[in-house]
This record gives C-alpha cells, structure tokens and sequence, in this order.
C-alpha cells in the first residue's frame, strides 16, 4: 500500500501557518492504520511529495547577514547558491531545528514514528521523501536528511529514502513528481543553464543535476513573503493585523497574492496601510537586488514591458509602487494584473499538460496514476480509459494547508478561505481484494475534502 501527501510546508512558524498537528496524529495516521487493516496490506510505503519542510517561509535569512543568504554572494554554477558551503550548512541546519522545535512538525513526525511502532513488527514500513522546490536543500546537504531522520527514531536509516520522483510499474503502477518541474519560476533549470552557459533546452528537465538547483522562487518566498511580515513586526504593526498577513503565503493562484493584499488592507488604519507598503517595497527590493535576482535578470531579453522574466516585473511594479500611497495602489490594482500574472509562474493548466505530455508519449504504457503536488490545488483528471478498466490520469495531492481563492464570478473582488486535506492510497493487485479475489490492476482510494474552520495554530 502507498499512502501519498504533500505540501504541508511545516515552517518554524514566524513568517506562516502551520497544519495543526492533530490532522497527522489523527486524520492522516489514523487513515493509514485503517487501510492497512481493512486492506490487507502487506507492506506501507509512505510517499512525501514534496514541500513537507518548508526552508524559506521563515525570517531566519532576514537576520541574518545579507552576505551570508543562499541567494546572496558569489554562485555556485552546479547550485545556483552561495558558494560558502560550511556557512550553508551552518544556517540550514539552525532552520531545520526551528522547524522540528514546532508543535506542528513534533505531531508529524510522531504520527510518522506511530505508524512504524504499530504495524512495524507485522509488515515493512518505509518512507519515501520525494523533495520540491521549498525543501530543495535536501538534495544538497546529506546532514540534513541524517538529522531528520534522526527524528524518525522508530525506522532504519535504510527504510528512510530521499529522492527526487517516485516511480512503480509492477505493484503499484505509479509515478510520483513534486510538480515543480514544470514551473520555470521554481525550479532552477533556467539558471542552471545560465550560469554554465548551456542552453536550457538542450537540459533534459527531468536531469538530477537540476533537484539542486536554486530558483528565484526561494527568494521571493524567503525575501519577499516572509519579508512583508518580518518588517511589519519590525515597523511595530498591529499583532493581530500582521498575524494575518500571514495568510499571503495560502493565496492561489499566487498571482493573486499582491491583489489579496490591496483586498484584505483597504479596510485596516491608515497606519496599517502605510506599513504595508512601505513592508511590500523594501522587500521587493531585497529580491530584485540579491545576487540570484540578478542573475534571474539575465536569463530573457527585456524589450520594456513586454521583458520577459519575473525580475522584470518586479523593477516595473516597484515603480509602480514607489510613490503611491496604499489607497493609490488599491484603485488601479487590477489594471495590472499582466504584471502580477508572472508572480505565479506557469498555470495548472501547464501541470495537466505535462501529464497528458507523458502519456501520450506512450514511454511509460505500465503507468495508470501520475500524481503530483505543488500547486496547492487538490484535482484528478482521466485522459484514458481502457475497456479491461485499465486508465491514464493524473492526480494533484492538493495541500493540508487553508486554501484562499479569489472567488471569480463576482465583479468585486473577494476571497474565500477553506482547510483542505487529500487522503490517497493504492493499493497491489493482492491488497484491497475483491470478494476475495486478487484485482486484475492496482486500485486506488482518493478523498479530497474541504473544511470550513479556523483552527488556533
């Protein structure tokens, strides 16, 4: 049995949200415990696809040493980061101990250690940790992976594998990718081929070399999401007022995210609003100055606006922004959404074609379930069905965090807030019987569920 999530992004807390601990310890372990034993599983492979810690929602880089950022500095070709290796490995590793300290992080990684206590002795428990692009870092620094899984005290370090997919042909007919791979904003490929003077598209995007690569995504989630609330603390904003900026981190489409602030802020204090812009520029500005944001620059010929990277945008929407007040902002926002489209890298749709992409090219007829994660959106499409009830379709795991959307039949602009949460297993052919019967193909159980509730977090 696989059992499969992703994107919890568990953070230290400072900049966001965390999922409440009790949708581990009891929703998602829970779940697995029962399908082991309604099922009949003979074994448990528990599949992390993805932005399960997250390195970048946190303020940690902003206290730091501007100089001593990963983004900052002189570049690794091979990584896109800071070439301080020792330094590196020092501040990730003080990240990663604020990120288990959190309440959120102990209930997942007891959930984990449960699971492995309870059936443990019975049939063969692992876990596969599938890295995105906020736990990029993984790839880079083995200290890392050996200290989380030191967490993980009831499994072997052999029963712990970090990888960049997930792919079964015979038991579980499956391939699992974060999803990131086909967003050109995080993932590093672009760079990658920059600084070694390659071209991208002689890259194979699927290459290992790249799952080290550092994308300007990090940074505007480190300097510009996390900055926003960092320098409201910073500037004395109202607690409650910056607690809820906190929520900027949970809009998708992230092109929305910029439109969400202008929404969520018009009705706050003037103090409150000029705060936040004055948060938003000195932010942006972190990001379009550091040295990967530089380099980001580089990659795409600029022709005004019309540039064609993401850098670009942000020169043009900080100028946009450098003199106007935040009412000033507010009105015209949505006359720019061409720019804030960019924000947010590739679309959905550009994930489900990948997915069609790949069957269609016929190279993997073994697998029926290509599922990814990473854009937050839970989704399952078909793109072939067979008269023997063999299929082709594409899953998106969705997140645990709260979902924000701009509710888009309505002229005003509003956004609705719900908790999500996505329970999958498959299951082999000799697991999940029918009348007692082996299945001709494994099968599957997918839930996606919404909640409509605040939780203390």
């Amino acid at each position: 049995m696989l059992s499969i999530i992703s994107d919890i992004h568990l953070s230290d807390g400072t900049t966001s949200f965390n999922v409440h601990e009790e949708a581990f310890t009891k929703v998602f372990k829970n779940n697995i415990l029962t399908e082991i034993a309604d099922n009949e599983a003979q074994e448990v492979k528990i599949i992390l696809l993805g932005d399960i810690l997250d390195f970048v929602r946190t303020d940690y880089w902003l206290k730091i040493d501007p100089k001593e950022r990963p983004w900052n500095g002189k570049l690794d070709p091979s990584t896109g980061m800071n070439d301080k290796g020792d330094i590196m490995l020092k501040h990730y590793s003080a990240v990663l101990d604020d990120i288990c300290a959190h309440e959120s992080t102990k209930g997942f990684i007891q959930a984990l250690n449960e699971i492995k206590d309870e059936v443990g002795s019975k049939i063969p428990v692992e876990i596969h940790y599938v890295t995105g692009n906020h736990d990029r870092i993984l790839n880079n620094i083995t200290e890392l992976q050996n200290s989380f899984k030191s967490k993980l005290s009831s499994y072997t370090p052999s029963e712990i594998i970090f990888c960049n997919s997930f792919k079964d042909t015979t038991d579980y007919t499956v391939l699992c990718r974060h999803g990131h791979e086909f967003d050109e904003n995080n993932f590093g490929r672009e760079l990658y081929a920059y600084l070694n003077s390659k071209s991208a598209d002689e890259i194979n995007r699927f290459d290992e070399r790249m799952y080290r690569v550092q994308s300007i995504g990090e940074v505007i989630t480190a300097e510009l999401m996390s900055g926003i609330i960092y320098r409201l603390n910073e500037y004395k904003g109202d607690p409650g007022f910056v607690n809820a900026v906190k929520d900027i981190n949970n809009i998708r489409p992230m092109s929305d995210s910029f439109i969400w602030l202008y929404w969520y802020g018009r009705e706050q204090t003037k103090k409150n609003k000029g705060l936040l812009m004055k948060a938003f520029r000195n932010s942006l500005k972190e990001v379009i100055n550091s040295s990967l944001g530089t380099a980001w620059d580089e990659l795409v010929k600029e022709i005004w606006y019309f540039r064609g990277d993401i850098t670009d945008r942000f020169d043009q929407l900080l100028d946009f922004v450098e003199d106007k007040k935040f009412d000033d902002v507010a009105n015209i926002v949505e006359a720019f959404k061409p720019i804030f489209s960019f924000f947010s890298g590739k679309g959905l749709d550009d994930y489900a074609k990948g997915a069609r992409s790949f069957y269609a090219s016929g190279a993997n007829p073994d697998i029926q379930y290509l599922v990814m994660g990473h854009t937050h959106e839970a989704l399952n499409i078909y793109f072939k069905g067979d008269t023997d009830d063999k299929v082709c379709m594409y899953i998106n795991t969705g997140t645990y965090l709260p979902f924000i959307e701009r509710i888009k039949d309505s002229s005003a602009v509003s956004f609705v807030n719900a908790n999500q949460m996505t329970l999958l297993n498959i299951y082999k052919r000799d697991e999940d019987k029918n009348s007692g019967k082996s299945n001709k193909y494994p099968t599957m159980d997918l839930w996606n569920g919404i909640k409509r509730k605040s939780y203390n977090k």
